[in-house]
């Protein structure tokens, strides 16, 4: 009677078959029963069995439908049909664009701030502007205001391209390579500066060659530094001809 009982109560099992809302069957869903803690799976046609008794929790999970539970309200086999809901997915918006470095925004924010004289065009005497307009190329070779703008436009190109090279050839990076600090540290990377072509198109590898190399120059022959007040003209007239 013992042994009959037992049997009884271990062949109770929730039995059915799994859809989503069009009433296709469902394959690969995962049942689990949430009060002894068994899983199944339903098979290809979306059919399931799974152990479970009266008061038993069965959830049904699937990637990209809401989970469903079911109670076993009855002893013995029982059988369910199931439906899973599709989840409704809503994307917000995404705005893709490139990955500036600090150095790029803070050129781009420059270029906005100065863009009236950045944009100025010249007429020029041996072009058509000065078959159209010769008094105009005339006057702006003689004009205050155009030297100022033409001189600014240089100089602000030498600013972009030494504040891009200070990105690449910094002090830290020297210093971590070098050991050198301070004053000494300055008058290095004053004596070999680093030409822009090189820094726009050198890899991080050729950089730090090109700083071992020069350092390795610095040592056979260091340059003395002036008193304080003499450091700059020192600065401008060092060799800086040497190249690896």
């Amino acid at each position: 009677m013992l042994c009959s009982i037992v049997s009884s109560v271990s062949a109770q099992t929730l039995t059915g078959v799994v859809v989503d809302s069009d009433d296709s069957t469902l394959a690969g869903i995962i049942i689990q029963n949430k009060t002894h803690l068994q899983t199944a799976m339903s098979d290809a046609n979306g059919n399931y069995s799974i152990n479970a008794y009266k008061g038993d929790v069965v959830e049904f999970t699937y990637l990209g439908y809401y989970p469903y539970s079911v109670q076993k309200l009855e002893d013995g086999n029982t059988s369910r049909k199931v439906v899973l809901n599709k989840k409704a997915y809503t994307l917000d918006e995404v705005v893709i664009g490139p990955q500036y470095t600090p150095y790029q925004l803070d050129s781009i924010e420059r270029r906005k701030t100065y863009g009236g004289a950045l944009g100025r065009g010249f007429a020029s005497s041996s072009v058509l502007g000065s078959i159209f307009s010769p008094a105009s190329a005339l006057a702006e070779q003689f004009s205050k205001e155009a030297k100022q703008v033409k001189r600014f436009q240089r100089n602000f190109a030498k600013w972009e391209n030494q504040k891009f090279i200070d990105t690449r050839y910094s002090f830290e990076e020297v210093s971590n390579l070098t050991g050198l600090t301070g004053d000494t540290l300055a008058a290095f990377i004053a004596a070999y500066p680093m030409a822009p072509e090189y820094a726009r198109t050198a890899t991080d590898l050729e950089v730090k060659m090109w700083v071992k190399y020069n350092y390795r120059e610095w040592i056979k022959k260091p340059i003395v530094l002036p008193p304080q007040q003499d450091l700059p003209k020192a600065i401008e007239v060092a060799d800086t001809s040497k190249k690896p």
